[in-house]
């Protein structure tokens, strides 16, 4: 027998899917963004920074990236219990997308048949769920801004700006350690690669944001109770971040997180779904 989702239910559907996978566009919108097909400018090399200086750079450069690729596993343990695995594909110009494929998702111990695949710009999500294609008979439902901000009290253009879980949101966070120390060397996906470890405070953290960002990001982490995070970081020549691996404790949840970056500042697009196989959130 096929379960209906009410209202209520819906809101709660777009707003956890936001949640997963709108992963960080907002990481230039406050900083002069470096050219898409481009890199950073040279920098240093790891040998000659000390541990410091490698993780500030490595924030500078974070800011400037207009997109970016990357595995994502994640896990929330406390009030809220959740796992996640996929992949996701973002870029903040010349408009903001969200390409995503979680094919591993579970929620307070139920597991979402065949995960969620999304498609995210400022003015619509496009979902597809498994249990949402047997009740619609169509591949996608489309949640429109409007319809989500009036079923769940959310705003599609402030969660495009609104997620902690970004690796370069993060990277810029990072430099506000005084206990980070260099690990090592050793390669990822055969790209030398130098490790870093710390902890800082996420109130410390919040302050290395551009202002524009903080209070969207410090919302988000004081409704999680968020305020310590345990980092490693793998840098690869010119500080770009390759890999981050957090454990953030707060009074409400454990979150654990392991995001691995594939490629930086290279196209993402997307085909939306034709009107043939997409749903509308029903009134």
């Amino acid at each position: 027998m096929s379960t209906r989702f009410t209202r209520a239910q819906w809101g709660a559907i777009a707003i956890t899917a936001a949640a997963l996978a709108l992963a960080g566009c907002s990481s230039s919108s406050s900083t002069p963004a470096a050219k898409a097909s481009g890199s950073p400018k040279a920098s240093p090399s790891a040998a000659s920074l000390t541990a410091t200086q490698a993780i500030t750079l490595a924030g500078q450069n974070a800011g400037k990236v207009t997109s970016f690729a990357a595995t994502v596993n994640g896990q929330t343990t406390g009030e809220a219990t959740s796992t996640i695995s996929g992949t996701l594909q973002e870029r903040t110009e010349p408009s903001p997308l969200v390409v995503a494929n979680f094919g591993s998702v579970t929620a307070q111990g139920q597991s979402l048949p065949g995960g969620i695949e999304e498609i995210i710009n400022s003015s619509v999500i496009y979902l597809k769920l498994a249990q949402v294609a047997k009740e619609t008979g169509k591949a996608w439902v489309e949640i429109p801004a409007s319809e989500l901000s009036e079923i769940s009290g959310g705003n599609l253009g402030q969660l495009l700006q609104n997620n902690n879980s970004d690796p370069l949101v993060q990277t810029q966070m990072l430099a506000s350690s005084t206990n980070v120390k260099k690990v090592g060397t050793t390669t990822l996906n055969g790209v030398p690669v130098t490790e870093y470890a710390g902890t800082y405070p996420i109130s410390a953290g919040l302050d290395r944001l551009p202002a524009s960002e903080r209070t969207k990001v410090s919302q988000q982490l004081q409704t999680l109770g968020l305020t310590t995070d345990h980092f490693t970081i793998w840098l690869a020549s010119k500080q770009q971040v390759r890999k981050v691996v957090t454990s953030a404790q707060g009074s409400k949840v454990h979150q654990t997180s392991t995001i691995q970056v594939t490629s930086i500042n290279g196209p993402v697009s997307a085909a939306i779904p034709p009107a043939s196989q997409t749903a509308t959130v029903p009134a």
